[in-house]
């Protein structure tokens, strides 16, 4: 006969081997006794033997459908065997039979979350809370259910009700923390992880939540600091290094998140993503040529990544090497259905290339795929402009404003067209408007200067192209057009010093010309000649540089040399008064 007492006594020493030899013994001569059964499957239990557990505890409810007791060890068999849906029915039975069984209601509730009813967990919750209501868990269950379901400002109150119980429970801070953060509460949800934390100084996940919260307050140097302990405490997670990373690309550390995307790569050579992210701290930190190493490899093994490729077609263009950049996307235009994003930069790509039939083409496209992308109106708006179809680009421009009234680019290039088809009044406006957003803008200041020039503003012009001169000293646009702003306030003196270094680096035909008739005014005729001379032997029939010419040889007091230059003007045209008074006066 079997000892049940002794095993019993085995049981509450925890000696489960010898209790589990002795009730195997006992079984084999009495193999229905239920006690036995009972007790073996206890024992399984506490053996973690969950299968043979499920077996025995399966039998005795069997033949003792109001044992609660082994209604609950069966549901904690299934859970543990994965069968979460036997599990909740058998915790249900233990409530049916014992509605006081408070052990059933938490494992029943924790059950039904891993079944995704996150609203059943709550009612049972609230029942058991009743029954025991100092006990913080039933608060808790309700509030990371309502956190299942992502009701996140439902969990709040529940969550402080079983903070108040337990309040050193550093679970229900961090779902506090986290409930917050969800509601857009992110300083509510800083306070309870900074006390989550205090609690347990060593827990890398508590770092790692408070340095998420300053990542979503776009505060990425304090979100290094907490996601930086975070990976010294627990240097095997990966999901740490890729958000310390990406705070570092935030806040300009490129050499430091380079070094970890390079230790990522070292356990993931195949995540593209890792290769992609490290690219972009190549390209941030100067090393251009290493990142387009790089993205060729890549776009070589995966012709269907399309991120890597635009990628290196932009980094291409940068590098003035635009017939690859236009290689690349053609390719992706042949091997992938294209977005109206990707196609846009196509367009760009091949006005860049002056081919702007193509661009005015796929521009069109673009605009029709989605008629909401303000820059590609613009950009069609300008090859309308280059072509004189004055209409059409103001309608491209108007609507590109309409869709983005703050857009500097569209504003800026709005007041361009406006300038170009002499509104030049309305042109101010939108020139004053793009300043605005950028007061230091060169290619503005220069853009009204210019436009201020045609109003006759002459002291405004020269105040817009000096701030241009001193951002930028060097280029030879703005020092063209400081030349020329200077040359119609008669300040000869200082528009030839603008002028001349304009015509070393861009010596074409307008700025020769303006220097030369700024020599002119200045009495320097042998210079101004010399260039009136260089400039006639390629437009060896302008009427203007002939009567330029004729001008300085009168100046000289050479009137037979003047008057030979006359005497072109008016073979070329002889309607020319202004010649003939000269030749009148000379003759």
């Amino acid at each position: 006969m079997a000892d049940i007492d002794r095993i019993n006594e085995l049981v509450g020493e925890k000696n489960f081997d010898k209790a589990q030899e002795m009730i195997e013994a006992s079984l084999k001569e009495e193999p229905d006794n239920i006690e036995l059964i009972k007790l073996a499957g206890l024992v399984a239990v506490n053996l973690n033997n969950w299968e043979e557990a499920r077996k025995d505890f399966e039998t005795v409810v069997k033949y003792k459908q109001e044992d609660a007791t082994s209604f609950f060890y069966l549901g904690n068999c299934y859970d543990h065997t994965g069968d979460f849906i036997s599990a909740k029915n058998a915790y249900k039975t233990v409530i049916e039979l014992r509605p006081e069984y408070i052990e059933a209601y938490k494992s029943l509730c924790i059950t039904l979350m891993k079944l995704n009813e996150a609203e059943e967990a709550i009612k049972y919750a609230f029942q058991a809370s009743t029954l025991d209501p100092k006990d913080y868990i039933f608060d808790f269950i309700v509030g990371t259910a309502y956190m299942k379901i992502k009701e996140f400002d439902k969990s709040i109150e529940p969550l402080k009700r079983a903070l108040e119980k337990a309040p050193d429970n550093i679970g229900t801070l961090n779902s506090l923390g986290t409930a917050y953060m969800a509601s857009g509460k992110s300083d509510e949800a800083l306070k309870y992880y900074h006390k989550a934390l205090d609690l347990d100084p060593e827990n890398p996940m508590a770092y790692y939540n408070l340095g998420s919260i300053y990542q979503i307050q776009q505060n990425h140097e304090e979100a290094c600091k907490y996601l930086k302990k975070a990976v010294e405490l627990d240097e095997s997670d990966e999901g740490f290094k890729v958000a310390l990373a990406m705070s570092e690309v935030k806040s300009g550390q490129y050499k430091e998140a380079s070094e970890l995307y390079k230790s990522l790569l070292v356990s993931h050579p195949e995540k593209d993503n890792y290769k992609y992210n490290l690219v972009t701290c190549y390209e941030a930190m100067g090393d251009i040529q290493t990142a387009i190493s790089m993205l060729e490899k890549m776009v070589y093994v995966n012709q269907k990544f399309i991120l890597p490729a635009q990628k290196l077609a932009s980094l291409y263009i940068k590098t003035n090497q635009l017939s690859k950049a236009k290689e690349i996307y053609d390719n992706i235009l042949l091997k992938n259905k294209p977005t109206a994003e990707t196609l846009h930069q196509y367009a760009v790509l091949s006005s860049s290339l002056c081919d702007t039939d193509t661009a005015e083409r796929i521009l069109k496209k673009v605009i029709k795929m989605n008629p909401q992308i303000a820059k590609a109106h613009k950009d069609l708006g300008i090859i309308f402009l280059n072509k004189r179809l004055f209409k059409y680009a103001e309608d491209e421009f108007k609507t590109a404003l309409q869709l983005a009234p703050n857009d500097f680019e569209i504003i800026f290039e709005y007041g361009n067209f406006l300038y170009s088809v002499s509104k030049n009044t309305e042109a101010e406006r939108y020139y004053q408007e793009a300043l605005d957003l950028q007061p230091n803008n060169v290619l503005v200041l220069t853009f009204m200067a210019l436009n201020k020039l045609i109003l006759n503003q002459l002291d405004l012009a020269k105040d817009y192209i000096m701030k241009a001169v001193k951002i930028n000293p060097h280029h030879e646009y703005i020092q063209f057009c400081a030349g020329r702003i200077l040359f119609a306030r008669k300040e000869y003196d200082e528009a030839k010093h603008y002028l001349i270094h304009a015509v070393e680096q861009n010596p074409d035909i307008e700025t020769q010309n303006t220097l030369a008739l700024t020599y002119y005014e200045l009495g320097e005729y042998e210079s101004a000649i010399n260039i009136f001379n260089n400039l006639l032997a390629k437009k060896p029939d302008n009427i203007s540089l002939l009567m330029s010419l004729a001008k300085c040889y009168e100046g000289l007091k050479d009137n037979d040399k003047a008057l030979e230059y006359l005497d072109k003007v008016v073979t070329i045209f002889p309607e020319d008064e202004e010649a003939h008074e000269m030749i009148r006066k000379l003759s």
